[in-house]
């Protein structure tokens, strides 16, 4: 198993790729002379800027322009390298067709991808078990590696550059600071304006301070908020900052703040107390903060919850009450409660 050329593919989003870092932690301390390199979208390669344990991050651009002439240029790049080894915890047809044709003699995924039969190793997708539980045992299955439990690494190590970590306190200068994240890609997993701007009001009444974070599709949202809050102490980063910056401004805060979108995989990654507001979604997904300390807050008196493991546009029922009926003053409560035991 020495010296080998290992690869992992995940082009989802960024609390994937983030989630898939315990593997790669994992590969390294069992395999401490392999080479390991990432192949993600261009969005995400930023969170693995600086990780020791990675070789080399291929960005791989899945939208615009030819995609047929984009995926034969990444497989060109991958097939030069001659990996040993090709991890897919990515469970869609384009990453398993990246897998297979990397020629690589272990090729190793889930069962539940709709072209597994390209794999040689399938490893079961277990529904309710927590993400980074489900990409170790990826590992697990690799043929011919002795699993040792004392060499897994659980929590995802992020590395922020010196740079970015002074203009994030460059940027903000205040104590007893809040980030809050209230955004996501999908509507139903994002907490409403309303109940949003009186989260806000009520924290700065209690004496904190705000910073809202987010990505570019997020800056609408946050400004429209910012406008809403109506209090020029609100600080609003949506946009402003890559990921690394986000995680370093949570690491510098009381508490993080958030929906379940990829802030809380950076949360989760520091050791930042966590509130996560469920709304479509819940944990028996296998999405929450494993390896953080936190509290979840979501509306467990509704029958048409889950309705999707992912997220919709708009509410099914109409009503969204697994938003709208969140109580600020309990979310609050157990803010507090978690920055006291800490």
């Amino acid at each position: 198993m020495k010296d080998k050329k290992i690869l992992i593919i995940q082009t989802a989003f960024l609390g994937d790729v983030i989630l898939a870092l315990p593997m790669v932690q994992t590969l390294k301390l069992h395999l401490p002379d392999a080479k390991i390199d990432f192949l993600c979208i261009p969005q995400t390669a930023d969170v693995l800027s600086g990780h020791p344990d990675i070789d080399t991050v291929f960005p791989y651009d899945k939208k615009g322009g030819d995609k047929l002439d984009k995926f034969i240029e990444v497989l060109s790049e991958i097939r030069e390298v001659e990996y040993d080894i090709v991890f897919c915890p990515h469970r869609y047809s384009r990453s398993a067709l990246l897998t297979y044709y990397s020629e690589a003699k272990a090729r190793i995924g889930f069962d539940k991808n709709s072209f597994s039969f390209l794999l040689t190793d399938k490893v079961k997708y277990v529904q309710d078990r927590h993400e980074i539980y489900r990409n170790l045992d990826l590992v697990k299955a690799l043929p011919g590696l002795k699993y040792d439990e004392s060499k897994v690494s659980m929590k995802p190590h992020l590395y922020p550059s010196e740079e970015s970590m002074k203009r994030v306190d460059h940027l903000l200068y205040r104590s007893n600071l809040i980030v809050f994240a209230p955004c996501s890609r999908w509507f139903t997993k994002q907490l409403t304006l309303n109940r949003s701007k009186d989260l806000i009001h009520k924290l700065i009444l209690e004496g904190y301070n705000v910073a809202l974070i987010g990505g570019k599709d997020d800056e609408a949202y946050c400004r429209e908020l910012a406008e809403k809050t109506g209090d020029n102490s609100l600080i609003d980063l949506c946009g402003k900052l890559s990921p690394l910056e986000s995680y370093y401004l949570i690491t510098k805060s009381k508490a993080l703040i958030t929906v379940d979108s990829a802030a809380q995989h950076l949360g989760a990654a520091s050791n930042t107390p966590i509130v996560l507001i469920y709304g479509s979604t819940d944990m028996r997904f296998g999405f929450y903060p494993l390896t953080s300390i936190h509290k979840i807050i979501e509306n467990d008196s509704l029958d048409c919850r889950p309705c999707t493991d992912h997220g919709r546009d708009k509410c099914p029922k109409i009503h969204f009450k697994c938003m709208e009926d969140l109580k600020i003053d309990e979310i609050f409560l157990m803010m507090e409660e978690m920055i006291r035991s800490v």
